[in-house]
């Protein structure tokens, strides 16, 4: 496979080296090649210059100079170079991430699709940090032929540099960008692209960075904007999409483009003289933009209503009226309101903070705030959701349930350690019906909770593997604490049968107090199971070989780094032609070491890694129960076995309890690793037993437990 990157260069000294040393960078492999097309588009300073010296050296680097005729022109000229079967188009102040191509290779090489699509990243040049725009597709990733979900995708993500094409499919619909106009030029592109194309991908992968300064091409506004305006809208209604265009409209009017250009930077940051100059032109822009979606989107402070060219220059003077009124009662309430508000927030956060660290008083504290809010009443249908250390990433799924019944009402309260919070924390506990939560809560230690209130106890891990709660504290100074701990849980959840015993003594609970729902965490998982296939390249991982996942569990000796005891190296040597190999870390931890040629897949969704894992190699994890579901073969490596039954302790018997092989030694692994079978019925056995209630509703159970618990309450 080779690829074509089409580098557009105007006046771009100062970063396109840059640029094309990040291209250079690129991972290398024998699958695939790329050229790189520059085209110098009439540039006056050293760009030329620049170029040439590295097309000295590289010999898949390739200048054309053309008079200026902006960066779509541009554009165009080098994909008519292209000998590439794929295309990318990376400006010349901006970078690629190396395992862009790799990246994208996998995807076209076990794909059928007209287009890739990944996430965008930013590069900020005045500190030189990176970061990550983890919504640019709005959560959305793999294979996606639903034509409904393109435009609410892509309205948000219209960049032309953030996707690579299949040249036969834009050949094919003579798929071309707008010659001669700049600014919202990816408009059209974008949605030409959705118009033809049959199937696409969506990465989890960062392939673009966009170099954020002060010089970005459209960050002042030039006359020539409204003609490209003009121009690209005219393009979007004779394109005759047939797609329902209500969120780009929405973005191109409110969020963004038509907010920031025509209104912050053109009428409200031009003089006014220049105001009679905009008024035929924007009147034009309004001309081309469907009336339902002005009347829809538009704010009022920028509605224009009157179309004539007296309403248009009428509403532009009221736009810049209104915000020089907004602009000196904001600087007339700076001088008092600003050292307020840096006042208080400093008591309610730092000076806070250290109060409590001074008198270690915060239990106490909370509970006489309790105490004083039992003084209202309960609100019926109430249900407070309280964050701990994993936010709403587990709960979120029931609050979401929850939602959409007008007859509750929700609230959640973030994990923050402010005097704010904490009060608001106590009201919210007072007056509420259902309180839920799935870890340890510190802010639940100190009260006790009206009877009235029930606590809920979604503990985030399945199955029953090594000691927790009161089981962990036994015979120790802190099973008082423990047992004081838990003491306001009304009910929990677990996850099958094998695992009711244990959850009853961990958080001292009867019988009838534990409720077979499953376990909130498989819910993802069962729901978006993909093929292994996909996964494995929404991961960036050779689908033709086999992945294997370490993932060891949490050591409290271990906190905060995480020391890696396991020789990496050595199974890259011996099996590096046929497997992968990955790490998944405990999000408590973090490794203290640099890794080679291993995947570091610690932040990734736990439902996608598990998904293309072909097995795993653990030691004490309770994610044995969650991989469980795919029912593949699970290797144990306890290289501190002996210390941790110490510390923590198992309720089976380790050595015959866990489904796979177990290898105290590194040599010992090695050797159980040498062939990996397809699936284990001790795998297989393991889930049945232990997560036989999770069908990927439990959500749905634990909400429907709650309303009808509500219900009774309030007859």
């Amino acid at each position: 496979m080779q690829f074509s990157i089409i580098v557009p260069a105007y006046n771009a000294q100062n970063t396109i080296a840059d640029t094309l040393q990040s291209l250079l960078e690129q991972k290398v492999t024998p699958e695939y090649t790329f050229e790189i097309i520059i085209i110098n588009d009439g540039s006056s300073d050293a760009t030329l210059k620049v170029c040439e010296y590295y097309s000295r050296f590289y010999q898949n680097i390739a200048i054309y100079t053309q008079e200026n005729g902006g960066l779509t022109k541009a554009r165009n000229v080098g994909a008519s170079k292209a000998r590439g079967e794929v295309l990318l188009f990376v400006d010349s102040d901006d970078m690629l991430p190396p395992n862009t191509l790799w990246n994208y290779y996998l995807v076209f090489s076990n794909y059928a699709v007209d287009f890739v699509a990944g996430l965008m990243g930013n590069y900020w040049e005045h500190n030189k940090t990176y970061s990550i725009q983890k919504n640019y597709l709005k959560g959305h990733k793999g294979f996606l032929e639903d034509k409904s979900l393109w435009v609410p995708i892509f309205a948000n993500a219209c960049s032309a540099c953030t996707k690579a094409y299949k040249k036969e499919f834009l050949n094919k619909h003579h798929l071309r960008f707008l010659d001669g106009h700049h600014l919202c030029e990816d408009h059209l592109w974008t949605l030409s692209l959705l118009k033809y194309a049959k199937s696409i991908f969506l990465l989890d992968e960062v392939v673009f960075y966009y170099r954020m300064h002060p010089n970005n091409s459209v960050s002042n506004w030039k006359k020539s904007y409204l003609e490209d305006m003009i121009a690209v809208q005219e393009g979007i209604l004779k394109l005759q999409i047939p797609l329902d265009l209500d969120c780009y409209y929405r973005r191109f009017l409110k969020d963004f483009d038509f907010k920031k250009h025509l209104i912050e930077q053109a009428i409200i940051g031009q003089g006014r003289d220049s105001l009679e100059e905009m008024v035929k032109p924007l009147q034009k822009v309004l001309e081309t933009i469907p009336l339902q979606y002005q009347q829809k989107h538009m704010p009022k402070w920028y509605a224009f209503k009157d179309h004539s060219e007296s309403g248009i220059y009428k509403e532009m003077l009221r736009i810049r009226r209104n915000r020089k009124i907004k602009r000196f009662a904001k600087r007339l309430k700076n001088p008092f309101i600003k050292p307020l508000k840096n006042f208080f927030g400093l008591v309610n956060g730092l000076w806070y903070r250290r109060f409590l660290n001074k008198y270690q008083c915060r239990d106490k504290l909370l509970k006489a705030l309790y105490q004083s809010f039992l003084l209202l009443p309960i609100k019926k249908g109430k249900i407070t959701f309280s964050e701990g250390a994993y936010g709403m990433k587990y709960l979120g799924a029931i609050k979401e349930v929850l939602l959409s019944n007008s007859e509750f009402f929700v609230k959640t309260i973030p994990n923050k350690t402010l005097l704010s919070a904490d009060i608001k924390r106590m009201y919210h506990f007072a007056k509420s019906q259902v309180i839920l939560i799935d870890d340890y809560h510190r802010p639940l230690f100190g009260i006790t909770p009206r009877k009235e209130t029930l606590v809920l106890q979604c503990w985030h891990a399945g199955g029953l593997f090594k000691k927790f709660g009161c089981d962990s504290a036994k015979n120790n100074k802190e099973f008082a604490k423990e047992i004081k701990w838990h003491q306001s849980y009304s009910y929990a959840f677990v996850s099958g049968r094998e695992a009711i015993e244990g959850y009853m003594s961990a958080f001292n609970l009867k019988r009838e107090q534990i409720k077979l729902t499953g376990n909130i965490a498989t819910d993802m998982l069962i729901k978006n199971q993909r093929s292994q296939m996909e996964a494995k390249v929404l991961l960036g991982v050779n689908p033709k070989k086999k992945l294997l996942v370490y993932a060891p569990t949490f050591r409290d000796w271990d906190r905060p780094n995480f020391n890696l005891n396991l020789n990496f190296q050595a199974l890259i040597e011996k099996y590096g032609d046929k497997y992968e190999f990955a790490i998944r870390i405990h999000p408590s931890l973090k490794p203290t070491i640099p890794l080679s040629n291993v995947y570091d897949f610690s932040l990734k969704e736990e439902w996608l890694v598990l998904n293309a894992a072909d097995a795993l190699i653990a030691d004490y994890s309770s994610i044995i129960f969650t991989y469980a579901y795919f029912g593949r073969p699970i290797y144990f490596y306890p290289y501190d076995y002996p210390k941790y039954m110490g510390e923590r302790g198992f309720y089976k018997d380790y050595l015959h309890f866990v489904p796979g092989d177990i290898a105290f030694s590194e040599e010992e692994l090695l050797k159980l690793l040498e062939n990996i079978p397809q699936t284990s019925q001790r795998v297989q056995k393991l889930w049945k037993d232990y997560m036989g209630e999770c069908d990927g509703n439990t959500a749905q159970k634990i909400a429907n437990f709650i309303k009808d618990k509500v219900e009774i309450e309030n007859v």
